[in-house]
């Protein structure tokens, strides 16, 4: 390992180490440059909590802080309130569809490596694990509903190539498996509805020759089977609203005769049969079923007094309208917004048409149904949801002009419905999610204030209605750095203070140094700077002040507008910044020329346009303008002329120069091509082709002409290998592409469709590895790539398929070190990585695995601090070297901020403060 400073300045020991201008060693650990946005809230202090399940007197939920996801357990006490694990570092997505059975909580969760698939845990770090990658790769198994049937959970999803069907799990990878492939090829039988009534799941299914009709199975393959085909024929019998009563199942269907009227099934096809036709000259459309005690109410029309509530205890007698609520056909509406049973009465949001949808009672009874209360007086309605019984009482939530959205409760009586607790005072309301109940107390997520969310727990009194927990302790005051550029040795990026929006700042590694340049546009969304580009002395960009987005150049004190190319308020829209030979090449847009090539050195009489490619006001949408080398005329674009369609071409920047380079689509049909990289006089490109679809060319420059060549149908057809990331390392140019038997993983070329091939299938078969972030390193290629044994982790190439291989786990086991964003700095590769132990934070290597290691952890423990960010800059803007430091947005829990490391690092007590351990040499 070695020192990297701006000078290349040998140091024979630690007294000139100390007098060198390098920064303090204890900076090698990371530090926080500037706390750029210290007051306004950018993106709030977020914290989502979709619901949970309860397991042994503990409730299992994810919590999403917009950092990243992770797996809680409450017994709703403060000290029983804590997280487990992370299931993936750094992932921000929710746990979603927790539902418990046997010993376990099963849960959709999203990893690099596997996508969203389930996951299970016995409450413990080491028991918390992905159960089956189900469709191969970073594709999603699409689970969409999970169901306990004893000690095993039912659950849908897609494997990539039976379509969406019912699988099972008991909690091993091994007890994981598809229960039966009903409806053979991709689509699948789209189950759904899956109810648990006794010891039987009911779903619906179409096996691709009954249609949507009712399912039954027991988590066997014998034992899943079609109860009844309702529907005659191939029609959908389409069972809707699966709800349990007892051992039964009540649903709503049509035979095809009788329109859609209420049925139900003890699981034989003799015992499948509609409870009574209510309506007899068309679509009783039943609706909101809800068991209360043995008896179904339910929401029907009668063809005569419009949508009601009835009630049904399963025979044809026993299924009569509870009572006319609103007089008229025009009848009522009962939200799909949950219900709740307490003290024998059913609990629902209903709207009688008078009052809007408001909290309403019933027993199944005329007598017992009732409007518990107008919270909010008017047509409006307070439109009442989520309920949960807690104890004597249902707490739900409820809007009301005053309160805004928060928690009520009742115990199923008009007196006895009333607002819990005004979390948030006033009408903005706290936004609550209900996550689940355990014990007698209803654990939620609320703001008592706008920029702060806690966990809250109710025992349904406003006196034991309080804060539990705030695992996000303070709000996100992010200046959100982006677009990080090297400027002489001083750093330019975009970033927002919270009063001037995302504008120019600068800084050399110190708060004191750390300064806004200008504020172009003035206001909340700021100028909103992009594609820094240093041509010749002069740092150019595109920003948007008054005259719309235009070209801008950093100056000593500041900014200015380079020149009002599209003069007013339509801005030119710049893009493509190059240098070329001191010179700034770039796209623009005027009315007259259209979107073209244009030029600057820096002023306005030298700002001007190099080729109108198309005539008049046609753009030749020029794009991927790079300076070419010794390939062409000095600029490479891709352009469009009514003669070629879009194609390649290169100019001199000579007024009115271009030349097509490589016509790959011939004739005016476009090859849209896009310049993967330029290699001396040979041009590696990705180009479609009606015959071939999109695939690897090479052009090569032979001095007055140029010369195609084509790699190879890699994806054989007109089908798309879509190639990209080509990087020569060690000798070897790499590139990733794509076919239908190998997914997309690494390939190689020597410059021919023959020495064109694939170097390694890292994920065996169809699926792809997920191949990213290519860097060329100590004469290999480095890069993330994902495999079911290891997830996404480090892998190298030495362009072999042997030498193809794991270069560390860093996070053990299957889960994903999902490294990134590597950077080269000197003799050593810097990227993002995640751990169990610290989460997702800054690491290093020198090129061997036992020298890989985390350079510093900004936000210590498992939570991650996320060097680079998550914003939507490009790989290249995200670890910048400037100066002596390395510099990354990354949030060390109080907001993403600017962060650097110095460039210091040591042979030994790397992540200690043991100073006596600690060793430099200089390259």
């Amino acid at each position: 390992m070695k020192i990297h400073t701006s000078l290349a300045i040998a140091i024979a020991g630690i007294a000139l180490l100390a007098a060198h201008t390098s920064p303090p060693l204890a900076l090698a650990q990371g530090f926080q440059v500037a706390d750029i946005n210290t007051t306004a809230v950018v993106y709030g202090d977020f914290l989502g909590s979709p619901s949970g399940a309860l397991l042994g007197g503990q409730l299992y939920f994810g919590v999403a802080d917009g950092v990243e996801g992770q797996l809680w357990q409450s017994n709703g006490t403060a000290a029983g309130t804590l997280p487990i694990t992370v299931p993936t570092p750094g992932s921000s997505t929710d746990v979603a569809l927790a539902t418990a059975a046997g010993s376990f909580v099963f849960f959709e969760f999203s990893d690099p490596a596997a996508g969203r698939e389930l996951w299970r845990t016995d409450g413990t770090a080491a028991g918390t694990l992905r159960l089956a990658d189900i469709w191969p790769g970073p594709q999603s198994s699409q689970i969409e509903e999970i169901a306990a049937l004893g000690a095993i959970v039912l659950f849908t999803a897609n494997d990539g190539t039976n379509g969406l069907e019912l699988w099972r799990s008991d909690g091993t990878p091994g007890g994981t498996t598809l229960i039966k492939n009903i409806a053979p090829g991709a689509p699948g039988s789209d189950a759904r509805e899956l109810t648990v009534a006794g010891s039987t799941l009911f779903f619906v299914a179409d096996d691709g020759s009954n249609g949507l009709e009712l399912w039954k199975s027991d988590g066997t393959p014998g034992g899943t089977v079609q109860v009844k085909n309702i529907g005659p024929g191939a029609t959908d019998g389409n069972p809707y609203e699966l709800t349990a009563l007892g051992s039964s199942v009540f649903f709503g269907a049509s035979d095809g005769t009788s329109g859609y009227e209420l049925w139900k099934s003890n699981g034989t096809e003799a015992g499948t049969v509609m409870v009574e036709d209510l309506n007899a000259t068309g679509d009783a459309n039943v609706e909101r079923l809800a068991a209360l005690g043995s008896i179904l109410l339910f929401v029907a029309d009668d063809g005569v007094l419009g949508s009601e509530l009835h009630r049904s205890d399963g025979s044809e007698a026993g299924t009569f309208l509870v009572e006319e609520i609103a007089a008229g056909p025009g009848g009522i509406s009962v939200a799909d917004d949950g219900s709740a049973v307490v003290g024998g009465t059913l609990v629902f949001n209903l709207d009688d048409g008078a009052n809007g949808p408001e909290p309403w009672r019933s027993d199944g009874t005329p007598g017992g149904t009732s409007l518990l209360a107008d919270l909010e007086p008017g047509g409006g309605g307070s439109s009442p949801a989520d309920f949960r019984t807690v104890g004597t009482r249902v707490l739900f939530t409820a809007t009301t002009a005053a309160t805004g959205f928060e928690l009520f409760a009742t115990d199923g009586t008009a007196p006895g419905t009333l607002l819990l607790e005004d979390i948030q005072p006033g009408g903005q309301g706290s936004n609550l999610e209900l996550i689940g109940v355990v014990g007698a107390r209803l654990v939620m997520a609320a703001n008592p204030s706008p920029d702060d969310r806690e966990l809250w727990v109710s025992d349904g009194t406003p006196a034991g209605t309080l804060p539990l927990l705030d695992p996000t302790a303070a709000a996100q005051t992010s200046s959100l750095p982006e677009e990080l550029y090297d400027l002489f040795g001083t750093l330019i990026f975009r970033a927002d203070d919270g009063v001037h929006g995302r504008e120019p700042w600068v800084s050399e590694g110190t708060a004191a140094s750390t300064d806004l340049v200008l504020d172009i546009k003035p206001g909340a969304p700021g100028s909103d700077p992009k594609e820094f580009t240093i041509a010749g002395t002069r740092l150019f960009f595109s920003a948007n002040g008054t005259e719309g987005q235009e070209l801008w150049k950093k100056t000593i004190g500041g900014a200015v507008l380079v020149e009002d190319i599209n003069s007013g308020t339509g801005g030119s829209q710049p893009y493509a910044l190059s240098d070329v030979d001191g010179t700034l090449y770039f796209g623009a847009f005027t009315p007259a020329s259209g979107s073209e090539l244009w030029r600057s050195q820096g002023a306005a009489a030298d700002t001007e346009i190099v080729a109108e490619m198309g005539a008049g006001s046609a753009s030749g949408f020029p794009s991927g303008i790079r300076d070419s080398g010794s390939f062409g005329g000095g600029i490479l674009f891709s352009g469009e002329t009514a003669a070629t369609g879009q194609e390649l071409f290169t100019s001199t920047g000579a007024t009115g120069n271009f030349q097509l380079v490589s016509n790959f689509a011939a004739g005016a049909a476009s090859s849209f091509p896009e310049v993967l990289l330029v290699n001396g006089f040979v041009a590696f490109v990705s180009a479609h082709t009606n015959a071939t679809g999109r695939e690897p060319w090479m052009s090569v420059d032979v001095g007055v002409t140029y010369t195609e060549v084509a790699l190879g149908d890699l994806s054989p057809g007109n089908n798309d290998s879509d190639p990209s990331d080509f990087t020569v390392a060690g000798g070897t140019t790499f590139f990733l592409a794509e076919n239908p038997t190998n997914g997309r993983e690494l390939w190689k070329t020597g410059g021919s469709a023959a020495t064109t091939v694939l170097v390694k299938d890292i994920f065996p078969g169809a699926a792809s590895s997920q191949f990213s972030a290519p860097a060329a390193f100590d004469g290999k290629l480095f890069f993330a790539a994902c495999e079911p044994a290891t997830g996404c982790e480090l892998w190298t190439s030495d362009g072999t398929s042997a030498g193809t291989q794991l270069f560390k786990d860093i996070f053990p086991g299957v889960r994903s070190g999902d490294p990134r964003y590597f950077k080269v700095v000197g003799d050593d590769l810097f990227f993002r990585a995640c751990d169990e132990a610290a989460g997702c934070e800054l690491w290093v290597t020198d090129g061997t695995p036992q020298r890989t290691r985390r350079a510093a952890d900004l936000r210590p423990g498992a939570r991650s601090s996320k060097p680079g960010g998550d914003g939507s800059q490009d790989p290249g803007g995200r670890l910048v070297v400037s100066g002596d430091y390395l510099f990354f947005a990354a949030d060390d829990g109080s907001g993403e901020e600017l962060h650097a490391i110095g460039l210091l690092l040591f042979d030994d007590g790397f992540e200690s403060n043991n100073t006596s351990a600690w060793s430099a040499t200089s390259p």
